[in-house]
């Protein structure tokens, strides 16, 4: 994410990168640059933003994900709303809201305020096609009565039962947890203005430069 954010700001835009505190407190020990004053990148410039997730510092919920996740979003979509208001009225409207495909709530909030929102998928392409078909229901995937069967994934080879995203199978103690949270990327879907993809061959060719 920061790397398309630091390429959007080098054509001329003011780019907001934003995420919780504690993302933040990381990020700055890793990079003292880290700030929330606009610096130039480019043409243009990049600032940091970070929210609080509404748990105190090192509170041990925060590895919770049954907990953590909808914690998350009941809070992060109140201070991102708020986030995005003020910045219009600071003179400076937000034109586009770029999200990680695993905090599809972002998206609701750009709905909500009218606002283009894009997401930057941050897997592979073969996952992305494992969890759109998991949410189509258009192949069978392994379930409680049949959990060892094999996935074919359309133009993809046959996955056997341990080769698709792990929450994916009925084994997996987060399953309904964060298959509520693959759902929420198919819903945004139907909003969303882009989906950016990075496919390996595109990779590897910046990789030759």
């Amino acid at each position: 994410m920061l790397r398309l954010g630091k390429r959007l700001a080098a054509k001329g835009m003011l780019v907001t990168f934003s995420t919780t505190e504690n993302y933040g407190k990381e990020m700055r020990k890793a990079n003292n640059g880290i700030s929330e004053e606009a610096t130039p990148v480019g043409a243009g410039f990049i600032r940091f933003e970070f929210f609080p997730d509404g748990l105190p510092e090192d509170d041990p919920k925060q590895t919770d994900l049954e907990y953590y996740v909808p914690k998350l979003e009941l809070v992060g979509k109140e201070l991102v709303t708020q986030m995005i208001k003020r910045h219009a009225t600071e003179g400076r409207p937000v034109s586009c809201v770029v999200n990680n495909p695993f905090i599809p709530w972002v998206c609701d909030v750009a709905v909500e305020l009218g606002i283009p929102q894009a997401t930057l998928w941050i897997q592979s392409c073969a996952v992305f096609s494992a969890y759109y078909h998991y949410n189509k229901k258009t192949v069978p995937f392994p379930t409680e009565a049949e959990p060892n069967i094999d996935v074919q994934l359309p133009c993809m080879p046959v996955l056997k039962h341990d080769e698709i995203p792990s929450f994916l199978h009925p084994s997996d103690p987060f399953q309904s947890m964060l298959c509520s949270v693959s759902q929420g990327q198919a819903k945004e879907q139907s909003s969303l203005l882009v989906l950016a993809i990075n496919v390996e061959d595109v990779l590897r060719r910046k990789a030759e430069y």
